[in-house]
């Protein structure tokens, strides 16, 4: 090509490169000092790489607030970091018993629940909702299989009659509400999201199967049993425990756009909602469960504390890690739900009804192709603001991740989650090799340390 035709791609290029270089200047601007008492925790000697990620995702700026990481390995924990402020407006800085909230990640919980009952030869995945919940088969969900529901195939990813935050405290009225509620397409056919209504459904079975609900259920078979920080609705009194959440700002935004143009496409789904369509709605009700720059439901503690078992699971990173090695070593399922577990039931390319893009579903997880064992996947769920719970039976490796600084993307889209999966991975697939490339990285001896 002539040198003369190479100038027309200049602008072209100059568009693309400098909003990068701009973001790629901001962040070693914005470096912090280290003295020393950033990260606190624990980690293992073969896992020291992933304590260097994660301080400096808060010496780049990549973490506005607090943070912690939690990682079991083969029933052992092996990384256990926190860092930042859990409360930016009252200078309160994150410490080992800090509770963050799971968003989402409150379905994989709920998930649990429902496993150890198909455990227990309660119910099968395969089983109609009407076989323990008859009512629910009102306006064509005669139909619907507990898998459904919890594959988001359920056809409610919202309702139209209206939950007020006194409905949820009363099983009765919410329910019969789900009972007469209409699905927007035939349960079975078609998946789509369920952000808050998975919950509800799910609270349903299992009340309609055990007499309790996910919340008590949790609490008396898991939660106090094993001694987990973690609750399913937080009560206003341990309100201080909770870390406040804060949005990420429109500089974060242009950042991530920057790094992942995906973000575009992700955020327009967030941010635009044409009137009527299906996000809309499942944003307008419950209209008190809102994700505003300025109001964010979760930090008020009377909506903290609903029993809400799709969003309202609050705990450390450390205790639902702990959970989950427990699910995979044995000690709260069989190898042969463990099994079913290990693999989505919709895994095919499919219009996603509430968020358009496939994602790959099963069970009540989300799941992702294993990084480095081929036909295998890892499962777990994310949560709103970059949280993420990752399941890997395969390598007996559990990780979980959370921020109340929320971030711009979740999953595969989360960098600060991302940089610290990829570190992880070195240390799970290459054990001998990555404790070598720590010693490189690090000053701090091969051993065991707390920081």
């Amino acid at each position: 090509m002539r040198p003369g035709k190479d100038r027309r791609f200049l602008p072209v290029l100059l568009v693309v490169s400098v909003p990068f270089l701009l973001v790629q200047l901001q962040r070693y601007l914005s470096v912090l000092p280290d003295d020393g008492d950033l990260v606190h925790g624990f980690v293992n000697e073969s896992f020291l790489g992933v304590y260097d990620v994660f301080r400096e995702n808060f010496l780049y700026g990549l973490e506005r607030d607090g943070a912690s990481i939690s990682v079991y390995h083969k029933g052992e924990q092996v990384v256990h970091l926190w860092g930042g402020l859990s409360n930016r407006k009252e200078n309160k800085t994150w410490n080992v018993n800090t509770r963050s909230a799971y968003f989402s990640m409150t379905k994989a919980i709920s998930a649990l629940c429902v496993a150890m009952l198909v455990d227990k030869g309660m119910l099968e995945y395969g089983d109609l909702v009407t076989k323990y919940w008859p009512e629910y088969g009102q306006a064509g969900k005669n139909r619907t299989t507990i898998e459904d529901v919890l594959t988001h195939k359920a056809g409610l990813p919202y309702i139209d009659d209206d939950i007020s935050m006194e409905d949820v405290e009363y099983p009765e009225i919410w329910m019969e509400k789900f009972e007469k509620a209409k699905p927007i397409w035939e349960p079975g056919t078609a998946t789509g999201y369920h952000p808050v209504t998975f919950g509800f459904l799910a609270d349903g079975i299992v009340r309609k199967v055990t007499g309790r609900g996910i919340q008590q259920f949790f609490q008396e078979e898991l939660g106090r049993k094993y001694g987990l920080n973690i609750r399913i609705g937080n009560s206003p009194r341990e309100a201080h425990h909770v870390a406040r959440i804060s949005q990420p700002s429109m500089e974060e935004y242009l950042r991530a756009i920057v790094y992942d143009p995906r973000m575009v496409v992700m955020l327009s789904f967030l941010f635009v909602r044409p009137f009527d369509s299906v996000i809309d709605k499942i944003r307008s009700n419950p209209s008190w469960l809102v994700m505003e720059y300025e109001k964010i439901a979760l930090n008020d503690p009377e909506v903290l504390k609903l029993n809400l078992p799709a969003v309202t699971g609050v705990g450390t990173a450390d205790a639902l890690a702990r959970l989950f090695s427990l699910a995979i070593d044995g000690t709260l399922l069989s190898k042969s739900t463990l099994e079913q577990l290990a693999h989505p039931t919709v895994d095919d390319w499919h219009f996603e009804r509430t968020v358009v893009w496939p994602v790959m579903k099963g069970h009540g997880f989300f799941y992702e192709p294993h990084p480095f064992i081929s036909g295998a996947y890892l499962f777990g769920h994310p949560g709103y603001g970059g949280q993420q719970l990752v399941v890997d039976p395969n390598t007996g490796t559990t990780i979980v991740y959370v921020s109340n600084g929320l971030k711009t993307g979740s999953g595969l889209l989360c960098n600060t989650y991302m940089r610290l999966l990829d570190a992880t991975y070195k240390y799970v697939t290459f054990p001998s090799y990555a404790t070598f490339l720590a010693y490189g990285l690090s000053v701090k001896s091969l051993q065991a340390i707390r920081v």
